[in-house]
Formats: C-alpha cells, sequence, structure tokens
C-alpha cells in the first residue's frame, strides 16, 4: 500500500532538455541569478521547492554552485595581481584604481540622474586629475633617465641613493605589464566559462553534474531533486508557484437546486473532476485531425498546501524534516473531498512550449517543429459545499526564458573568444576596482554556506511552527516579462480560452445531465470573457483578473478583485 505522503523517487534524465540547459547557463552570465538561487535551495535547508514542470532544478543548482567557485577563482587573481601592483609601484596602482572608481561612479545610475552642468563639472575636475597624474609620471621618468653631474651611469649611488634608469623604467613598465596580465586573466577566465555554455551544455550532449564536494549540500540537493518531482506545492501566499503569473481567473459559486424545483440535488465532486479531466485531454483526442489536436496537452492532480506548519505535522517528513511533496491517488481523493481541510486540490492543466511540425496533406515538410517559448497553465478547483458547486478557473503563463539564458544555443564555439574578449573590455574597469570585494563577499558566502545551512535548520527546530514554503520559482527568476512577442501573445490567449472553454461546458453539461438548474452559472458565464472584455449588454473592459459569486439572479457585472503577479 502506498504511503498517503510521500517525497517521489529521483531519476536524473540521460540529456538535458532546452530549458534546462538554459537555467544551467543562466549562473555564468548572470551571477546574481545563481546567488538568488543558492541561497533560496540550498541555505534555506528545510524549505520545499516548487513542482518542477519542464525542467530539472538539480543540475542548475549544482552549476550555481560551480559559477560561484569559478567567480571565486577569477577575483582571487584580480586581488592577487592588485596586490603585486602595489608592492611594485604603488602610486600607480592607487591612481589606476581611483580612476576606475571614478569611471564605475559616473556610470552609476545616482550619478546619471544628476544635472548635466554637475556631472561635465564632475567629468572636467576628473579630466585634470588624470592629467596632472600622467604629467607626474612623465617628469619623473625625464629626470631619472638623466645622469647625475658627476657622470653617473645610471647605477645606485650609496652616497646620494639615486635610482638607476634601468630600476626607474621597471616601476612605470610594470603596472603597463600587470595591466596586460590582468586583462589575460579575466579573458581566460569568461572563456572557461563560455566553454562550459558550449560544451557541457550544448544540445544533445550527455548530462553531467559537477559535484560541490560537501556531503551536506549534496545530501540537501538530494532532497531537492526528489521534492521537485511531486504534485505538491508548499506555499503560503501563491499557491501557482513555477507556473508563471496569473493572466486570468473567475470563480462562480452555484446552487446545486432541481430544474423541476424539487429538493437540491447532490453530486459527486470527484466524479466532476474525473469529467474535467477527460474532457481537457479531448483537446488531443485521436479521432481529430493531426493539425487539430493539440497533442502535448496532459492534465494532473495538484494539491496546495500552506507553508507554515508544525514540525510533527503528517506533511512533514520525519526522516528529511522537509516537507512530503508527493500526495498519492488515495490522497487525493480524500483532499477532493474534504474542501475545508488545510490542503487544496486542483487540476493541473498544462500546454507546455513543445511545437508541432507544419506539413502538407502530402507529407511534406513545411517547417520543422518550433518551441513557442512559453507554457499556459489552467488550474480547476471544484467543491460541493453547504448544498452549493464552488468552481474555480486560474489560467497563469510561464514566460520564455530570458535571451541572455539563451546564449548557451546563440553563441557559436568559435566564437567563444571573441565574446570572452568583448565581455573583458566592458567590465575590465568595474573588475579591477571591484574585484576585491566581489573576492570577500563571494569567499564569504562560500565559507558560510554550511554554517547558514545549519543555521536555518536551527530555526524549523527551535519553534512549534516554521515557514516550510518556497520563496520563489528558479524557473520564474529566469522568464524574461512582459511577453512581447506576437506569436507567444497569441499563444497564450489562445490555449487561455481553449481552456476556459472546455471547463465552463463540461460543467455546464454535467450539471444538465444530473438535472441541476444552470440558469445562474450559465448567466455568470456570459458575464466574464477572457481577454480583459466582459459582454454584458456591450463590451466593458475591466482587470484581468474577475470574480463572479452568484445568489439568485445573475450578477449585473463582474467584480475586479486582482491583477497579474508581479
Amino acid at each position: 500500500m502506498l504511503p498517503l505522503l510521500d517525497t517521489p523517487a529521483y531519476t536524473p534524465a540521460a540529456t538535458l532538455n532546452d530549458t534546462t540547459r538554459w537555467l544551467c547557463g543562466a549562473p555564468y552570465l548572470d551571477p546574481d541569478f545563481g546567488n538568488a538561487v543558492i541561497r533560496e535551495v540550498v541555505e534555506s535547508e528545510r524549505k520545499a521547492v516548487p513542482p518542477s514542470y519542464g525542467f530539472d532544478l538539480d543540475p542548475v543548482v549544482r552549476h550555481c554552485l560551480r559559477a560561484r567557485r569559478l567567480l571565486l577563482i577569477r577575483y582571487a587573481l584580480v586581488t592577487a595581481i592588485l596586490v603585486l601592483g602595489l608592492c611594485l609601484n604603488a602610486f600607480a596602482t592607487v591612481t589606476w584604481l581611483a580612476l576606475c572608481g571614478a569611471i564605475v561612479g559616473f556610470r552609476s545610475p545616482a550619478v546619471r540622474e544628476l544635472p548635466r552642468s554637475v556631472r561635465l563639472g564632475a567629468l572636467a575636475a576628473l579630466g585634470a586629475l588624470v592629467l596632472c597624474a600622467l604629467g607626474y609620471v612623465v617628469l619623473q621618468t625625464v629626470l631619472t633617465s638623466l645622469t647625475d653631474p658627476f657622470g653617473s651611469t645610471g647605477t645606485f649611488d650609496e652616497d646620494y641613493g639615486q635610482v638607476s634608469p634601468g630600476l626607474s623604467a621597471t616601476l612605470i613598465v610594470a603596472p603597463v605589464g600587470l595591466a596586460a596580465i590582468m586583462f589575460l586573466a579575466l579573458f581566460l577566465s569568461r572563456r572557461h566559462a563560455y566553454g562550459v555554455l558550449t560544451t557541457e551544455l550544448a544540445p544533445g550532449i550527455a548530462a553531467t553534474a559537477p559535484h560541490t564536494g560537501n556531503q551536506r549540500v549534496e545530501w540537501r540537493l538530494g532532497v531537492v531533486a526528489a521534492m521537485q518531482r511531486g504534485n505538491i506545492c508548499v506555499q503560503d501566499i501563491n499557491p501557482f508557484t513555477g507556473a508563471g503569473w496569473v493572466e486570468h481567473s473567475w470563480s462562480f459559486a452555484t446552487s446545486l437546486r432541481a430544474r423541476d424545483g424539487g429538493e437540491r440535488i447532490s453530486i459527486d465532486s470527484a466524479d466532476l473532476n474525473q469529467r474535467v479531466h477527460d474532457a481537457v485531454l479531448g483537446l488531443r483526442d485521436t479521432e481529430l485531425r493531426a493539425g487539430e489536436r493539440i497533442s502535448n496537452v496532459y492534465v494532473v492532480p495538484y494539491v496546495a498546501a500552506d507553508g507554515n506548519r508544525r514540525g510533527d505535522d503528517p506533511l512533514i517528513n520525519p526522516r528529511t524534516r522537509t516537507p512530503h511533496t508527493m500526495a498519492s491517488p488515495e490522497t487525493i481523493a480524500a483532499v477532493m473531498g474534504s474542501p475545508q481541510g488545510g490542503l487544496r486540490h486542483y487540476l493541473r492543466a498544462v500546454v507546455p512550449a513543445t511545437g508541432k511540425p507544419i506539413q502538407t496533406p502530402d507529407g511534406r515538410l513545411v517547417l520543422p517543429a518550433q518551441d513557442s517559448g512559453i507554457g499556459v497553465t489552467a488550474f480547476v478547483h471544484l467543491a460541493v459545499e453547504g448544498g452549493m458547486l464552488y468552481t474555480e478557473f486560474v489560467s497563469t503563463v510561464m514566460p520564455q526564458v530570458k535571451p541572455l539564458c539563451q546564449l548557451v544555443d546563440n553563441l557559436r564555439p568559435e566564437r567563444v573568444p571573441h565574446q570572452a574578449a568583448a565581455h573583458t573590455l566592458l567590465a575590465f574597469v568595474r573588475d579591477n576596482v571591484l574585484g576585491p570585494a566581489y573576492l570577500a563577499r563571494l569567499g564569504w558566502d562560500t565559507l558560510r554556506l554550511p554554517g547558514r545551512m545549519a543555521r536555518s535548520a536551527r530555526r524549523a527546530d527551535e519553534y512549534r511552527f516554521y515557514d516550510y514554503g518556497a520563496h520563489f520559482s528558479v524557473r520564474e527568476l529566469a522568464a524574461q516579462r512582459p511577453t512581447v512577442r506576437f506569436m507567444q501573445v497569441l499563444d497564450a490567449e489562445k490555449y487561455i480560452k481553449l481552456l476556459d472553454r472546455v471547463v465552463t461546458d463540461t460543467v455546464l453539461a454535467y450539471l444538465d445531465e444530473h438535472g441541476v438548474d444552470t440558469t445562474e452559472f450559465r448567466s455568470a458565464v456570459t458575464t466574464v470573457s477572457i481577454g480583459n472584455a466582459t459582454f454584458h449588454g456591450g463590451q466593458q473592459n475591466f482587470g484581468s483578473r474577475a470574480t463572479n459569486i452568484q445568489t439568485t439572479v445573475a450578477a449585473p457585472r463582474a467584480r475586479t478583485t486582482g491583477g497579474t503577479r508581479g
């Protein structure tokens, strides 16, 4: 017999899909992304993660940790070169760092907001200081190249303490050489990172998972990898974390009185859920023509749970001290029949980003399958309570991954050196002046990682209640918002409308079959349309989230209750 609540098993894929590869490449291109993922997934040792649909979280987190190690090495080299420069020529090194700091400051948003006259004045002052410094260096070079009045040939004189021209030239040339070494170190570091994108993360390459070298981190990643494959989302605020942003929603409360005026009719919520489940899968019915079928649509059970729970709550795994994320069929049936309990059941209908090829009737290929880049999800909650039927429909859209992350596929291997050199030039000044600060922060975060994990576990053990809910979804963190491409907007709107129509038609048909008076429900449906419009005696525009609660007569107008999640 299956346990009522459990943590699913995890089996790594042989190859990584596109979304997983893009997310794995993100920390090499955006360090802030990697740091945020590590804080959320690794340091918060007892927290759950949202269900991962369409990607694998385990290799993503491992590459985030690896990218941090590479950055640590990069800025350790930068700091070492700066220290060497201070030893060889402190004046030139300090002057260079001051110039870099001024350039970085002038490019900051705070300075850009200053009046133009102030910025020009500061720039003129900076230019004057640079000219003075250069003049000082030139003057020192000329003076030290001259021989003394007694005919010195430039060697060191113990009586006068003269510095030889050869040594002086070395002190002047050394900063230039160190600058070249600095550029080379940064270039090689970036070339190695970009090489990971075009080799290990290339399409079709066998999946590899970088090891962390820390047993506690490895244990946590093993738990995370298993939790992501569940059907329970543990979150206090947004029960749809990981599915994208809400684009359209409605909810109706309908009386179950008989059509003929008889006694109130009892319906089976499990049977109604199954009917809606089958109707959505009917969109991919094999009786439809190949071009008409939505062959990639699927429906899975989904359970929403609050994150703030006791440590001995049945939802908490006593072995891992993290939430269970897999509900058995018996548990789902029990939750479905107890809509007032601490868990909520939804049907999750998903139309993923995978596309279909375009072919002529005789089978000739016009265009191969292309991913749309977005995923559309519909959550349907059906609850029978107090002799009434509560129906909720929430549709979300997961935008495409940010174009920066898609450099994994866009970057040609032969262009890696050019890309590394270009990015090194763009960030050269910032890396010089902020390199030691980056090193200090990265080193501190790396050293404190086990301690932060232990502190998170202690907090969960010290109090009776603890927030086990996930703060955000890694997939959403890398999403591009807003969606602006025409085809993506069109697909999102189309599939939301199709799923909405299937759900409403199925619920109406089911109620009609059981003799329920559907006048209220039909009237409520006509007051809500998708696309931010209500058709009720004419077209009216309102917000993107609507709720309509029916009593004995149809509401005169849908009431706006919210909008998209920012």
